[in-house]
């Protein structure tokens, strides 16, 4: 509840705000008194909040030796350095630059907090200096919310900074704010780091146990991740992304994402895309793989694009998608079928497993007589060639995406060739029962007997150690137009 009062008494301002917040308010708001009231936003009306205060002491910084992006502070509990959050607000220019100048002296190798985050761009720094900050509150892990920096405390001993409590402070920020949060049980995951990224809650269950295996963690994800990287990389690094993210598994809420994420910007790319107002998602690192697992991403999914060139085609895509009445026999001679049909146009197909019921086969193209690719040359493709299967044998396939059409036959879809269209990356992880994988695969593999669920993140580590099937990919690229040309009277393509 807001209570609006005005005061005409001459005081200072820091005791109105004192004595607002002694009122348990939310805070002051000021006008000028020579100002005049006019609706909108000026520079006559201030805000002040009622937040906490706080002396901490800085253990590192994000960023590098010239940006400061924020920095990591804790204060003594029980004898100990515990990590309290991160202060990202209130710097000017003149401030981070004179911090990073006494902070730069103070660098050292060894983690100042050994509870804190271990993101790629942290500075560690001997604990010397003392910050004044101001929060909003205190989590019940004792993180500080919405911290803002106020200013260096030369005067203080950095050994001496314990936590103040307020004297109206609730029992739930007492609690939060004296006492040390005890790690999990599970010492060999609770301070589990990958790749210098340190997994928060590693024993968070994202895929229940099933019958296709046991149940698998954040821990667990981001070391497939790690393993995975040299073979994911080549298909998603310079591209755009959009992935999968299920903070509480592929049981609870799962949400699409494709722009910028907050938390982990310092390890991804920020992609431009024409038309886009936002920067979309994208990758170049394993050590970004394994921040996108501590974001609990469970699916990656890029577009098919040019690597720094989201505009160019380069890859075909055929996702064969089976009617749940369609044996998965069918759709391994649906796919022998296409590679015959592409491998006739002088295309070179691969295929892969999805981590479901479908198989993707896969071409890679260029344009030729200096002129680039476009995505409708793409998908005009695509279609003739969907088209023209399902003319020829309508009883096998459908290139039509309404359920009614689909009962019994394989629905060949080309829609993942256009702009912003994306298809499940080679060697992600999927959203389904078992920790599923998309698993590129050589086409001898491809016979009776193959059970794309036995593919997992629990699974496949022996095959990552094998022969790449998809290494001849990228060089495998042939001029679409030949195949256009090839593809003849029967092509629906203009």
């Amino acid at each position: 509840k807001r209570i609006h009062f005005v005061s005409h008494f001459s005081v200072e301002s820091g005791d109105l705000l004192e004595a607002a917040c002694r009122l348990d308010l939310e805070g002051i708001i000021s006008k000028r008194l020579d100002g005049h009231y006019i609706s909108g936003r000026n520079g006559d009306w201030t805000k002040a909040k009622c937040r906490g205060g706080q002396e901490v002491v800085i253990g590192a910084w994000r960023g590098n030796d010239s940006k400061l992006r924020s920095l990591l502070v804790g204060s003594h509990k029980n004898g100990k350095l515990v990590y309290m959050g991160r202060v990202g607000t209130g710097y000017t220019a003149a401030t981070a630059h004179e911090l990073l100048r006494q902070l730069r002296p103070l660098r050292s190798k060894m983690p100042t907090f050994p509870d804190a985050p271990r993101d790629a761009d942290i500075n560690w720094v001997k604990p010397k200096l003392v910050a004044e900050i101001e929060y909003e509150n205190v989590t019940s892990d004792g993180i500080f919310r919405q911290a803002a920096f106020k200013g260096l405390r030369m005067d203080k001993d950095a050994g001496s900074i314990v936590p103040e409590v307020a004297g109206n402070a609730t029992p739930r920020e007492k609690k939060a704010m004296v006492t040390v949060t005890p790690k999990a049980k599970s010492s060999a995951k609770a301070d589990a780091t990958v790749l210098g990224i340190m997994i928060s809650h590693p024993d968070k269950v994202l895929w229940p146990k099933s019958k296709l295996g046991p149940a698998q963690t954040k821990l667990d994800l981001a070391k497939y991740m790690a393993a995975a990287a040299p073979r994911m990389l080549p298909h998603i690094a310079g591209r755009p992304v959009s992935v999968v993210r299920a903070p509480d598994g592929v049981d609870g809420e799962k949400f699409f994402q494709r722009h910028e994420m907050k938390g982990t910007a310092a390890l991804m790319l920020a992609i431009k895309v024409r038309g886009e107002p936002k920067p979309y998602l994208g990758v170049a690192t394993a050590a970004a793989l394994v921040a996108l697992a501590q974001q609990a991403v469970i699916e990656i999914h890029p577009w098919g694009s040019k690597p720094g060139d989201p505009d160019v085609p380069e890859r075909i895509i055929f996702d064969l998608d089976p009617a749940p009445d369609v044996p998965f026999a069918r759709v391994i001679a649906g796919a022998l079928d296409l590679r015959k049909r592409l491998t006739k146009l002088g295309l070179v197909p691969f295929v892969k497993t999805t981590g479901g019921k479908g198989l993707h086969v896969v071409v890679a193209v260029k344009g030729s007589g200096g002129r680039e690719l476009s995505w409708p040359d793409a998908k005009a493709f695509a279609r003739a060639v969907a088209e023209q299967m399902a003319d020829q044998e309508p009883d096998l396939y459908t290139a039509t995406m309404a359920k009614k059409a689909r009962t019994g036959k394989i629905f060949v879809d080309y829609l993942r060739n256009d702009r912003t269209s994306t298809g499940v990356a080679p060697w992600s992880p999927r959203a389904r029962e078992g920790a599923t994988v998309a698993v590129p695969l050589k086409w001898t593999e491809l016979k009776a007997g193959l059970n794309p669920a036995k593919f997992t993140i629990a699974t496949v580590g022996p095959l990552l150690k094998k022969a790449d099937p998809w290494k001849d990919l990228a060089a495998s690229a042939k001029p679409l137009a030949a195949a256009v040309a090839k593809l003849g009277a029967g092509s629906t393509l203009r």
